[in-house]
């Protein structure tokens, strides 16, 4: 009776301090589920990471959980993560069930009249996004759309990350991530 106590208080420890934990032991086996043997989604969540302070693993299991959420999504996750310290996966099920960025925003408290003013004021892009529209509370409100929303999170962790002034980059890079990539290439290889 001794014997087989002190046999189970001694597996237990061991179990405690992870000596013989067998979830450690199938943990090498994890697949994350998400591909980034492509250079350029790597880079790009290699830099997301490194500028709101979160593991690359983080944002890898937030795709891999919601397939949903495309890459250019993520700034604006993070930005909302960032600003207001919630969970990224409360975001998305806002999104999940149908809010827009703009209203996600908004709800949180984030105005993007406010967040992205340097950009928005700043030429060349001056009105360039959002349509005016009366509010009874605050007057006439700009109204973004979800892509306006997501070009403006990327614009200002591009601008922020890497320490450039952005202009006409949709003319040569019409996707974020290819925008990254060779940004990364310019700024971040040296």
């Amino acid at each position: 009776m001794k014997r087989s106590k002190f046999l189970m208080l001694f597996f237990l420890i061991l179990f405690e301090f992870n000596l013989i934990n067998p979830f450690l032991l199938k943990a090498k086996d994890i697949d994350v589920g998400v591909s980034i043997n492509d250079g350029k989604i790597t880079h790009f969540y290699f830099a997301i990471g490194d500028y709101y302070k979160i593991p690359t693993e983080k944002i890898i299991i937030i795709k891999k959980r919601h397939p949903i959420i495309i890459e250019e999504e993520l700034p604006v996750i993070l930005l909302i993560t960032k600003e207001r310290g919630i969970e990224p996966d409360i975001i998305i099920r806002l999104r999940e069930r149908g809010y827009s960025w703009y209203d996600i925003m908004i709800y949180f408290g984030l105005y993007p009249e406010v967040i992205f003013r340097p950009i928005i004021v700043s030429p060349p892009y001056g009105k360039a996004w959002g349509y005016y529209k009366y509010s009874p509370k605050r007057g006439k409100i700009i109204i973004f759309s979800d892509r306006d929303i997501i070009e403006l999170a990327n614009i200002k962790f591009l601008t922020e990350y890497y320490h450039i002034d952005i202009k006409n980059y949709k003319n040569k890079y019409p996707n974020f991530i290819d925008f990254n990539e060779e940004l990364y290439k310019k700024y971040k290889k040296r």
